[in-house]
């Protein structure tokens, strides 16, 4: 968490550090009602296939408010840096049941349960620079370099619970964990390329989209990013605007026989004050 938080404030410092050139700030904030799907393919111990969706079969919520805040300088009509956050943290109880009778001796019977607690948090930094090498009166189109970094952690703890039933008597006993058993974190830097475009419908309506991608392929392992976005902006006046937009987010990663996919879509309404 240290390093996610000095990564976020080392790069939002070294854009502030170029106000001493004359030029363009913009800042956005905001947020959009994601739709989020999340899974993993692998192999058991006996080499059987497992197919985990954490939505389904976790109870992880499907749909979620997701903040979003974004800072970006223009340094004249050609140069621009920029940055954004976005966050999505979830979590979920699932329980289940299971009862049955001893085969030789139906007075006995057994029910056994288990609870488990699933955290998934996950923090997307966008951050790059920006190229404008087309620009009429209507029209902007430019180019982008850049890296996502995602931030990831997952959390599994539970508690597992079984009474026995001998003629009426009711014996029952239950185990929990010492906190989360599965406590992982991992930092996913990703560089990207991509295409923005800006078309003035009127005076104070434009229309945006910018399209992201990655892909890398090493030793066997693999995997892709692929971040798209579409908008329209409306200036209420010089200094401010509001835009409505759509977001579609994916990344899938593959190596030996586990297969990880990470994708939200959704609408998105920012608030952005330029100066």
């Amino acid at each position: 968490m240290k390093f996610k938080q000095g990564l976020c404030l080392a790069i939002l410092t070294s854009l502030f550090s170029a106000s001493s050139i004359a030029g363009e700030w913009v800042v956005k904030a905001g947020g959009f009602w994601a739709q989020t799907d999340s899974s993993i393919s692998t192999k058991a111990f006996d080499n059987q296939d497992i197919d985990l969706d954490f939505e389904d079969t976790l109870n992880l919520e499907e749909n979620q408010f997701l903040p979003f805040f974004e800072v970006g300088y223009k340094f004249n009509e050609r140069h621009a840096v920029y940055a954004d956050w976005r966050r999505l943290h979830r979590a979920a109880e699932t329980k289940s049941t299971f009862g049955y009778t001893l085969p030789n001796n139906p007075d006995k019977g057994i029910v056994v349960g288990a609870k488990i607690n699933t955290r998934m948090d996950i923090d997307i930094l966008r951050a790059g620079y920006g190229y404008s090498f087309y620009k009429t009166d209507a029209l902007e189109v430019g180019g982008s370099l850049g890296l996502h970094i995602m931030f990831i952690e997952m959390g599994f703890s539970g508690e597992i619970a079984g009474c026995l039933d001998n003629n009426g008597t009711i014996t029952c006993d239950s185990a929990n964990t010492d906190g989360e058993v599965v406590d992982e974190s991992t930092t996913a830097p990703l560089p990207d390329v991509g295409l923005w475009l800006n078309y003035h419908i009127s005076e104070d309506w434009i229309f945006g989209g910018h399209t992201q991608f990655f892909y890398i392929k090493i030793d066997g392992a693999s995997g892709y990013l692929a971040d798209l976005n579409a908008s329209v902006s409306y200036s209420i006046n010089p200094n401010w605007s509001v835009e409505l937009g759509y977001n579609y987010y994916l990344v899938e990663a593959d190596w030996s026989d586990t297969t990880l996919k990470y994708n939200y879509k959704g609408p998105m309404l920012n608030v952005a004050y330029k100066f």
